[in-house]
């Protein structure tokens, strides 16, 4: 189908997922080829983006180019609830990995009404 059709945004992204989540053998190079050409034949599908965003982190690690990717995905396609979540998952699990997670400084982590759990009262 792929072949006979390979302008086709659609069946190049579905085979792209096909080959990423679905086939046995998970060819993980094979998708990124799929989900690139689908990405050449229609630069504005978010989903793909997403999905493309999402192998480049889990094949190369490449935290910046697949923040790259998301972020094309969350602009073409800002309703798009799924495209936000898997952003939100990327970037939930690239924070882990970093101290990003620290509140910034001359920021107070716990409110000065609270003490060790409980409401002060005033």
């Amino acid at each position: 189908m792929v072949e006979e059709n390979p302008g086709n945004p659609l069946f190049l992204g579905n085979y792209a997922q096909f080959l990423y989540q679905v086939s046995s053998k998970r060819d993980l190079q094979g998708a990124e080829e799929y989900y690139s050409r689908a990405i050449l034949v229609d630069p504005k599908d978010g989903e793909t983006l997403s999905q493309y965003a999402k192998l480049v982190w889990e094949l190369h690690r490449d935290e910046e180019r697949a923040s790259s990717y998301f972020e094309r995905a969350v602009q073409v396609s800002p309703q798009d609830s799924h495209v936000h979540a898997a952003y939100a998952s990327f970037l939930w699990e690239t924070e882990e990995d970093g101290d990003e997670c620290a509140a910034p400084s001359g920021i107070d982590t716990i409110p000065t009404q609270f003490h060790q759990g409980t409401l002060a009262s005033a």
